[in-house]
């Protein structure tokens, strides 16, 4: 038998947009604080303005694609990722085209 519960929040939700482009700009630079996690999200083809090329997500030296050490974990246009955590930092983003769009919600 699964258990469900219900259970308040007592937070803000923080919500941003983070401009991304071929150099890497930090993801939470204020360092917010959450209670549940972040969801990070692209905007895809059924949004206003899509992005048109992939975000990568890493460290500070992230890399817009698949290498070793550096690449970063991709995000397509219209993808998301909710991380349970309460403080984001070091996270970084990049993208190989200027100015696409990182939407992030917090609790």
């Amino acid at each position: 038998m699964t258990n469900i519960y219900r259970e308040a929040v007592d937070a803000k939700v923080q919500t941003r947009n983070v401009v991304v482009g071929v150099a890497a700009v930090e993801v939470n630079p204020l360092e917010f604080r959450f209670v549940k996690g972040i969801l990070l999200r692209t905007p895809g083809t059924t949004d206003p303005t899509p992005n048109v090329a992939p975000i990568w997500l890493g460290h500070v030296n992230v890399t817009a694609d698949s290498a070793v050490e550096t690449g970063g974990f991709p995000l397509v246009p219209g993808a998301s990722i909710f991380i349970p955590v309460e403080l984001l930092t070091g996270m970084y983003a990049i993208s190989t085209s200027a100015s696409q769009v990182l939407t992030w919600m917090g609790v």
